[in-house]
């Protein structure tokens, strides 16, 4: 199928893609590097009579050091992150998030920007973002606005950005020294996306969880922090029968998505099995002394 007529502007900055917004209002759609937003409009499943590419605004491209980690703006591609050795080892586990991305065009493709601002339930990078405690930056010509990633997303496909924002940077602090971090992923073969993704960062020393992040993605109407299992596991001697109860604690107030994909009972089952995984590696990685 093909897309609904539209129109296309490419603006140079973001003061001419502030005023193309607020030209076109209602009927505008931003687009970034178009992996998710190119085929919902050939489905017809969005049909905005414009598009504004973010492509020509250069502030919203790099990477930068902060005083207690990376700034990556919302343009970066994640292949451009795949190639930053310096900010893949400020950030345990995202190397290995961003190889399990979709496929290697969308990866040349995708944005970071975008996998944030789209509010997929099913998306892999948020997972890792919310477990690393990622902050994003709003842009709008009111100014920037910070919001934690964890309040952020609001519901499938929806998210705390307004008519008039973009997003422009994400804020991604270094984990604590001693800090391991994993994602473990089930996926629907045909799209790659996640059926249940649980990404974990553990802070571990002398045989002891200091400090628990954990983040799922794919199960339920947002990607989102379990905090209740950070609350549990810190203070917790590591070892596997510690993991495997706490693991099995993660579904306690889940509200799980039911599809043609999967079952809501299949999900759930999913999500015990990737906390397990992900405590596992993610610990192991930490240097706690055991192998996964």
């Amino acid at each position: 199928m093909y897309p609904a007529e539209f129109a296309y502007v490419r603006p140079t900055g973001l003061d001419g893609v502030f005023a193309a917004i607020e030209r076109y209002a209602d009927d505008v759609k931003v687009v970034a590097g178009g992996q998710s937003l190119l085929p919902m409009m050939k489905l017809r499943l969005a049909t905005p009579g414009v598009l504004v590419d973010l492509a020509g605004a250069g502030e919203l491209r790099g990477q930068w050091s902060t005083t207690d980690g990376v700034r990556v703006g919302a343009m970066t591609t994640y292949r451009e992150l795949q190639r930053s050795p310096r900010t893949l080892d400020l950030l345990p586990g995202l190397e290995e998030t961003l190889a399990l991305i979709a496929d290697p065009q969308v990866r040349a493709r995708g944005t970071i920007g975008g996998a944030v601002a789209h509010g997929d339930p099913t998306a892999d990078l948020p997972a890792m973002l919310l477990a690393l405690e990622a902050v994003v930056l709003l842009a709008s010509p009111r100014g920037i606005r910070r919001r934690p990633l964890d309040e952020f997303f609001t519901g499938v496909y929806s998210t705390d950005l307004a008519e008039d924002e973009v997003v422009l940077a994400i804020d991604i602090p270094q984990p604590p020294p001693g800090t391991g971090a994993a994602y473990q992923k089930y996926e629907q073969p045909a799209s790659h996306l996640a059926l249940c993704g649980v990404a974990a960062a553990l802070t571990i020393g002398g045989g002891r969880v200091h400090r628990a992040r954990l983040a799922m993605t794919g199960v339920a109407a947002t990607p989102r922090r379990l905090t209740a299992l950070e609350e549990a596991l810190t203070g917790t001697q590591v070892n596997a029968k510690a993991f495997d109860e706490i693991a099995v604690t993660a579904v306690h107030g889940v509200e799980p998505l039911d599809d043609m994909h999967a079952s809501a009972a299949y999900r759930l089952q999913l999500l015990k099995l990737a906390t397990r995984e992900a405590l596992q590696i993610a610990a192991s990685r930490a240097g706690a002394g055991w192998a996964a």
